[in-house]
């Protein structure tokens, strides 16, 4: 709950730097894609870029690559590996041992790529909408 609360506190300071409640909102969404990316180590680096191209405040993508942390990072590869596997073959991933390395491509990085890109675009997607919602709703209260 203490993380949640630093969050929506990183978001109203933003609020108050006069950042409108779409770039908020837009640039956490990004934010958030790029934590989906199944590398680590990159995400700093993708969320300045994406600011810089996107002309975004980069404090504010950096909070939204900020749920991919060391805690849920494995979590977030195994469910990206299953999602990936299920929209590609229709279920679960099995462990399999191979020294073949293309056994290993086919069989664990295509559906985690997969799956990270699909659940990275849901998840951005319902972050906007309910930081927008968020921004409306405390509007509309004072």
């Amino acid at each position: 709950m203490r993380f949640i609360n630093r969050i929506t506190q990183g978001i109203r300071e933003f609020s108050s730097q006069g950042l409108s409640s779409s770039e908020i909102a837009f640039g956490i969404a990004i934010g958030i894609f790029i934590a989906f990316v199944p590398m680590i180590g990159v995400h700093t680096i993708m969320a300045i870029g994406a600011a810089y191209l996107l002309r975004l405040n980069p404090a504010v993508v950096f909070l939204g690559t900020q749920i991919s942390n060391p805690i849920s990072f494995p979590f977030q590869i195994f469910v990206s590996a299953q999602a990936g596997s299920l929209l590609l073959r229709g279920s679960l991933l099995e462990i399999q041992f191979s020294k073949d390395i293309g056994v290993i491509v086919s069989y664990y990085l295509v559906p985690l790529l997969v799956g990270s890109l699909i659940l990275g675009i849901i998840t951005s997607l319902l972050s906007f909408i309910l930081i927008k919602r968020f921004f409306r709703l405390r509007r509309a209260s004072g």
